[in-house]
């Protein structure tokens, strides 16, 4: 009898034309990445199992019923085939000494990953993630530019119809006191809802927001809102990058029963759809892996886009946009130029350069020392003085040169030297 030996279900081959479709997404997303001053990193595709049941919770789905577990000669060792990219980055950064670098650390990955689910539309067992992490930022800017950074990315793919969701789970703190009021609230319902959820309710409150079931759609939507229960410090940093979404005309969506699938999420969560498919593209948001992993604190921020999810989008769009390497940086002087900083880095992308920045270094001297690890030829730098006249200084970081220019001819004298 013969046997036929077939690709396991819900993965596939890839070659021919979609192979060529891959291979140009990826470029684009590492030339993207890189000008956009994130490193490559590529963690294996096996990991110890701790490395997830630790960090994503033993009550979410993916730990509970969707890893690919590896049964192992060595002692002790249980091995998964990794599930998602974020808890391997963390544990990449503390195993290789990854606090001796330039802080914070913004790395990107582009990998596969494997989840034992149901196949389904944009949804397979093995699929692939363009992930973006900040590491060792509590800069509210961090969770902006993580956000930006994916917008600006469809943007770029002329993709319309962007729809942000974005919701804060607060700090422990604040999670402690929602999760009553959660509880208290489903109590009324506990014999209403479906059997996950009545699970949910026990280990862990905050997924039954998460509910698919469509008769609980009506209860997770009159529960209490999260953001009622924010503390002092909570409340400012979700602020915070609600007023950078609002400076950059970034539309969004506050919606309360957002909480995402994994529990080492805290403060700023996010989704991004797009109108037409009712799919998440892209979802993240902010995280302390270092005490779970490290025991020690590791402030974060990241997200994660899936390619298959993209191909869905991109199949009747061009793309053909290549995306050169930076050649100006911007800088500033002071925490009060960095708004007008950050107008002249748009206006910059905005005339078709691709300028480099660092907006998460206070520092000037430390922005410099950025530029020059990324050999930029010039820099323009804005500080108090140079504010106040509408001026902005240009150098040139091989030679040192410096001269004044004025913000409003700013695109007509940077065409001149940079062709």
């Amino acid at each position: 009898m013969k046997i036929k030996i077939q690709k396991p279900r819900g993965m596939k081959d890839i070659f021919g034309e979609e192979a060529e479709f891959y291979l140009r997404i990826k470029e684009l997303i590492t030339d993207f990445s890189l000008l956009n001053g994130f490193k490559y990193i590529e963690t294996p595709l096996i990991e110890d199992i701790k490395t997830f049941t630790l960090s994503l919770g033993s009550a979410s789905d993916v730990v509970s019923k969707e890893m690919f577990v590896i049964k192992g000669k060595e002692k002790d060792a249980v091995y998964v085939l990794r599930p998602e990219g974020t808890a391997g980055v963390v544990r990449a950064y503390f195993e290789n000494g990854m606090s001796s670098l330039p802080q914070p650390v913004s790395l990107f990955y582009l990998g596969k990953m494997y989840r034992r689910e149901r196949p389904q539309h944009g949804r397979l067992r093995e699929h692939t993630q363009w992930g973006l992490e900040i590491l060792n930022a509590d800069d509210a800017f961090a969770d902006f530019f993580i956000i930006f950074s994916f917008i600006k990315f469809l943007e770029k793919l002329k993709i319309r119809n962007i729809i942000l969701k974005i919701n804060s789970l607060g700090c422990k703190n604040c999670r402690k006191k929602y999760k009553a009021k959660l509880v208290q609230y489903y109590k009324k319902f506990k014999d209403k809802i479906c059997a996950d959820c009545q699970k949910r309710l026990k280990l862990n409150p905050l997924r039954v927001l998460d509910c698919k079931n469509q008769k609980d759609q009506e209860y997770k939507y009159n529960a209490p809102n999260i953001l009622d229960y924010l503390c002092k410090n909570c409340e400012n940093h979700f602020q915070k990058v609600i007023e950078f979404l609002d400076y950059t005309k970034i539309t969004y969506e506050l919606d309360k029963t957002l909480v995402r699938g994994f529990d080492y999420y805290e403060r700023t969560i996010f989704e991004i759809f797009i109108e037409e498919e009712n799919i998440a593209l892209v979802g993240g948001g902010r995280y302390d892996l270092g005490e779970i992993l490290n025991n020690q604190k590791l402030p974060s921020v990241g997200g994660a886009l899936g390619l298959e999810r993209l191909k869905i989008i991109l199949e009747k769009i061009k793309f053909s946009t290549k995306f050169p390497r930076p050649k100006i940086f911007v800088a500033f002087a002071g925490e009060g130029a960095k708004f007008k900083a950050f107008d002249v880095f748009l206006q910059l992308q905005n005339a078709g350069f691709y300028p480099l920045a660092n907006f998460f270094k206070s520092s000037l001297s430390a922005q410099l020392e950025y530029a020059n690890k990324h050999n930029v030829k010039y820099s323009l730098i804005l500080g108090f003085q140079e504010l106040g006249k509408d001026e902005i200084i240009l150098k040139d970081m091989e030679y040192g040169n410096q001269e004044i220019l004025k913000i409003k001819d700013l695109v007509k004298e940077i065409k001149k030297i940079i062709k």
